[in-house]
């Protein structure tokens, strides 16, 4: 129990680093650029995929063999089914979650109001729900399809460095 806490633990720092990578690369593209959400969120999507191939393989899995071919298949067909729900979930969550914004400002005593940051909640909310359901998907197929080959030393409590 102890070893899957761990890689529990391990997977889940990398998927948030993933995923302020995913958003940062979604939000850049969609608000910013004015490029469709769909294709945002793809392109996000990927880049925090390959970020979490290899953070994963070898401090989550401890996986050390340069390259594994079946290993890369599985891995993507385990990324496709949660790509094509993270899509599904973050477009239809954009259609039902109603419209509003996340501000973060200064009041003065004289009424004022001064802005500091400003996100559209509706979209924040999708991305959040897709991201959930993405990384259940994700690890569940990791840890039972793409690395279960992989065995770790139940007895290796401390060892916690990346590489």
């Amino acid at each position: 129990m102890r070893v899957v806490i761990k890689q529990i633990t391990k997977f889940f720092i990398i998927g948030v680093s993933a995923v302020l990578v995913d958003f940062i690369i979604y939000y850049m593209m969609s608000d910013l650029m004015g490029i469709n959400t769909d294709v945002s969120k793809a392109v996000g999507f990927m880049v925090g995929t390959v970020y979490t191939y290899f953070l994963n393989k070898r401090w989550t899995w401890k996986y050390t063999e340069r390259s594994n071919k079946g290993m890369v298949l599985k891995f993507g067909i385990v990324y496709a089914v949660s790509f094509v729900f993270n899509i599904l979930i973050n477009k239809y969550g954009l259609e039902l979650i109603p419209d509003f914004n996340i501000d973060l400002g200064l009041t003065y005593s004289d009424g004022n109001v001064q802005n500091i940051f400003s996100i559209k909640g509706d979209k924040f909310l999708a991305f959040f729900f897709a991201t959930v359901m993405s990384a259940v998907i994700n690890f569940i197929g990791q840890k039972f399809l793409v690395f279960k080959q992989v065995q770790v030393d139940p007895k290796d409590e401390t060892n916690i460095e990346v590489f």
